[in-house]
């Protein structure tokens, strides 16, 4: 029961929103802002609330997804094989509540208690992916992307937001990082909601679904993930560029900017490597198999970009 209970709210997935978070916490907003907002204590709160809400999203997704999931996940399907609807959804009401008890706590501790409508704008807009948007064409895709890079910008909503962005140089300057990092989790998990999508095809056409994968067909689908890809990669050089003129300045050493040093150059290539290995995956992937592999793939590129956060930082200190 646990198990089942462990692979409905995807375990491994709320694992890495909260590395995600702990990095942005302690390896950009406690190093480089004097006086954080949020204590380790009041963190806590803010981390459990973010982990149960995603955690109730994926419950009603699977709620909502049952007669798809007979085809697409027939095996390993969870609700009405494992675990009783009902049941389900008692689990999924009873983390809401936990999770905006939990928000509430932590927007009070910074004095703003307008920040704990974004835990209930999520819960709104999670349901609402499932239970309408999930099988619209594209707009399924894109709400999941937000949501996902919203989950980074909140945190620094409640870290710098509270204390006032025009004053302070240091915070203004780390917002915009985590913006950029929003930026990049934004369009990777659009990238990856597009290949569930060719993953989940057959199941998808069969409750006449209008997902981008349906509408478009495997071929045209298939050229968007790679033009989103390419885009990416183009981004980062661009980033690139700006590493590698300050690198090669006159004044080069004088200067230290976060991200701009000979290692952090060869992470980004790296970044870019693993881009363009799974753009010759697309181009060769035809079936359910090499979709669930790119869906995985694109997680590990996500969370290889998110580790550039420690490394950038432990870089520019020494």
């Amino acid at each position: 029961m646990i198990s089942a209970f462990l692979k409905l709210i995807r375990i491994k997935n709320l694992l890495i929103i909260a590395l995600i978070q702990i990095v942005i916490k302690y390896f950009l907003i406690e190093v480089y802002i004097v006086e954080p907002l949020l204590t380790c204590f009041s963190f806590s709160f803010y981390l459990i609330a973010l982990i149960l809400i995603v955690a109730s999203g994926y419950i009603i997704n699977d709620i909502y997804d049952v007669e798809t999931d007979k085809i697409n996940k027939s095996e390993s399907r969870i609700i009405d094989k494992k675990i009783k609807k009902s049941e389900a959804f008692k689990a999924y009401y009873f983390l809401n509540f936990l999770g905006l008890v939990c928000g509430f706590f932590a927007a009070f501790t910074v004095n703003k208690l307008l920040l704990w409508f974004v835990f209930l704008f999520f819960i709104f807009s999670l349901w609402r992916y499932s239970q309408k948007h999930k099988t619209s064409f594209i707009i399924g895709n894109i709400q999941v992307a937000f949501l996902t890079s919203l989950s980074i910008i909140n945190l620094g909503l409640f870290e710098l937001l509270s204390i006032g962005l025009n004053l302070k140089e240091e915070s203004l300057m780390i917002f915009l990082i985590i913006l950029f990092y929003a930026g990049f989790s934004f369009i990777t998990t659009l990238i990856r909601e597009i290949v569930k999508d060719l993953e989940d095809l057959e199941g998808d056409q069969k409750i006449n679904a209008e997902t981008l994968a349906i509408t478009y067909g495997l071929k045209k689908s298939k050229n968007i993930v790679i033009g989103l890809t390419s885009a990416t990669i183009i981004c980062i050089a661009y980033f690139q560029y700006f590493q590698y003129s300050v690198i090669s300045t006159q004044f080069e050493y004088e200067i230290y900017i976060w991200g701009v040093n000979d290692i952090s150059i060869i992470y980004t290539l790296f970044v870019q490597v693993l881009f363009l290995f799974f753009i010759y995956k697309t181009f060769k992937a035809i079936n359910k198999e090499d979709f669930h592999f790119l869906s995985m793939l694109s997680k590990i590129i996500m969370l290889v970009g998110i580790l550039s956060i420690p490394v950038f930082t432990l870089l520019h200190q020494n």
